[in-house]
């Protein structure tokens, strides 16, 4: 793996997994609409390409010679925009592949399988993502953060969980960033969907272990392989449904 793009990659948590990616040695690019403001806050080292999710020739000239996608874009809390971004970032992606498999890393978050609670639309809109992405057979990598900040003390490390349990808490974003870089290097991470939490005790040094003890997702399922339940298909949004008819092709026509 060499050159990666980030979508999302200006962000908290984007542009630190960038610049890990560059002292790794790897080639990070970066899609943003202002690359002249964007290399103020990134290491020279990654490439910057202009553009945004809502415009397909820019993502198509993006996703060019890419060996992995790393997706960590979010909207603003309370700005409407969840279903534009949140959500269609990755129907975007996948569809300016064109049937070109890379891994995928995607940034969603904990509590995309509760229900109710103020934040129920974004998280609705993160899970209908993550369904499209493991829909689409592409190799991936589901990473929930917990909620952020749990502080920056050298003794807290990253514990990986799964089933959604919200109440597990906190996580430092550097703790984010490092297990989505480590879900691009290692590959017992491949097709697996976890949460992320910072707790007390020494960092991790044993990447794949850690993948390895999060049990698989489930082959042709919509959710993650602890997951609740999610609502069937032809409950969603008529939108989804078309994403799913073109981007996962062998997902039947009788469940949509």
């Amino acid at each position: 793996m060499n050159r990666i793009l980030i979508i999302g990659g200006t962000g908290s948590i984007g542009r630190l997994v960038a610049t890990r990616m560059a002292e790794l040695g790897h080639r990070p690019r970066v899609l943003t609409r202002d690359p002249a403001h964007a290399q103020l806050s990134l290491p020279a080292a990654v490439e910057l390409t202009a553009g945004s999710l809502a415009d397909p020739t820019a993502l198509r000239t993006a996703v060019q010679g890419i060996d992995a996608v790393v997706m960590t874009h979010g909207a603003p809390y309370g700005s409407d925009d969840y279903a534009a971004v949140d959500y269609g970032a990755v129907p975007a992606v996948l569809d300016a592949l064109d049937g070109h498999r890379v891994p995928v890393v995607l940034m969603s978050s904990i509590g995309v399988t509760a229900t109710g609670g103020p934040s129920r639309e974004l998280l609705d809109w993160k899970r209908r993502g993550e369904r499209l992405l493991r829909a689409s057979g592409l190799p991936h990598t589901i990473v929930r953060p917990g909620w952020f900040d749990a502080g920056n003390g050298p003794l807290q490390r990253v514990d990986l969980r799964q089933g959604d349990r919200i109440e597990y808490g906190p996580v430092r974003r550097d703790h984010v960033a490092e297990t989505i870089v480590q879900a691009l290097l290692t590959e017992s991470a491949t097709g697996r969907t976890v949460e992320v939490f910072s707790v007390d005790g020494p960092a991790v040094t044993d990447w794949p272990g850690a993948f390895r003890a999060a049990e698989p997702d489930r082959p042709g399922d919509l959710d993650g392989a602890r997951d609740r339940p999610g609502p069937h298909l032809r409950t969603e949004p008529e939108r989804v449904r078309a994403d799913l008819r073109h981007l996962a092709p062998t997902l039947p026509d009788t469940e949509i």
